[in-house]
């Protein structure tokens, strides 16, 4: 898998510009705010329909623009493609080929990626949720199934809050039959994923730190720490969690159970990173799960994933900034971005100089 061009107009900073890249490592040097990093958002939404440092579509027009649009031509099992994404601050318009596809959530799987970025400093430090979504996305990438379920139970639970504030229980059982459907869904296929993160990381982490720290993920639920790890078993007990805390939830207006309240414990040398870990070690988690996650993309899929790593500079001291940069080679397509050249880069890198929303 690989992109072969890209093409913009009217996005961030850009006000069109059209690049070809190499099939092995593509370095895009230049300072600050030049538009780097808008170029990984490009791929990144391209990859989930996301990007990875807003939320909102609009974010990404071009000041005093009314639109953005993004062509992605890529290869893959042998076979050109083409994807573009159109919109205009009300309209959504992805095609992928001569297809029209339906929302956002269509992209999962037809490219996939993972990326390295320093927002991801909240992966560890940061809440709850951003664990989610970091199993979230990648496990969409893998399974478009699971991304169904996710927006399910989503929806199911939205209703579900409305009449447990509405102070009325009538018709609730519709939502809570969904929900525990999917709820059961989502747990087991996340528990999955943490542990094969687990046996892929664990390796990762090890190298990165100089055979220091030991990696440990653990999937928090509240379901399997009281019933076994089987579907029909999950599902039964988050049916019976939703009826039998209906008349408490009723009181606050709002949903207690489920995998929308789970966690994903990371530790480094048997302590939660969040809390205890240094700075090197927080980054060098993150990237161990990062890489780990591009290792079971692989493993899932026919072809190497693309790999992102934006401000490649800052992520890691120079002794961990050398061992990714040996890993490179064996990453297939790559995509870094950096203020400066560094000097131990992977051999036959393509270099292209970004300034000012132009590339040189």
């Amino acid at each position: 898998m690989k992109i072969l061009s890209l093409y913009l107009r009217n996005f961030r900073n850009y006000e069109k510009v059209h690049l070809s890249f190499s099939s092995s490592v593509n370095y895009l040097v230049g300072a600050n705010a030049q538009g780097k990093t808008n170029l990984l958002e490009a791929i990144h939404l391209a990859i989930t329909g996301r990007s990875f440092r807003t939320h909102r579509l609009t974010d990404m027009i071009r000041f005093g623009e009314k639109e953005f649009f993004v062509e992605i031509l890529f290869e893959k099992n042998g076979i050109e493609q083409k994807l573009s994404l159109y919109y205009d601050g009300q309209t959504r318009r992805i095609t992928h080929n001569a297809t029209l596809l339906p929302s956002l959530s269509a992209l999962f799987g037809l490219l996939q990626g993972v990326i390295l970025s320093p927002e991801d400093q909240q992966l560890v430090g940061g809440g709850p949720t951003e664990r989610r979504r970091f199993l979230d996305m990648q496990i969409a990438q893998s399974y478009p199934l699971y991304f169904h379920h996710l927006v399910r139970y989503q929806r199911a639970m939205k209703h579900r809050n409305t009449l447990l504030k509405r102070k009325t229980l009538q018709g609730i059982e519709v939502y809570e039959e969904e929900m525990s459907h999917s709820a059961a869904y989502l747990t087991l296929k996340r528990k999955e994923a943490t542990e094969e993160l687990q046996t892929l990381g664990g390796p990762l982490q090890q190298a990165l730190s100089g055979n220091r720290d030991e990696l440990t993920l653990t999937y928090h639920s509240s379901a399997l720490a009281k019933v076994k790890p089987e579907e029909s078993c999950l599902r039964t007990y988050f049916q019976n969690a939703y009826t039998q805390k209906r008349h408490r939830e009723k009181e606050l207006g709002n949903t207690l159970t489920g995998p929308h309240r789970d966690d994903l414990a990371i530790l480094v040398a048997n302590q939660e990173a969040r809390f205890f870990g240094s700075e090197g070690q927080k980054r060098s988690c993150i990237t161990a799960l990062r890489l780990a996650e591009w290792s079971r993309l692989h493993k899932l899929g026919e072809e190497k994933p693309l790999m992102c790593i934006d401000d490649v500079g800052i992520s890691l001291d120079a002794t961990r900034g050398a061992y990714l940069y040996q890993q490179m080679e064996s990453l297939g397509q790559v995509f870094l971005t950096s203020p400066r050249l560094e000097q131990n880069l992977p051999s036959h890198t393509h270099v292209l100089h970004v300034s000012e929303g132009d590339i040189l």
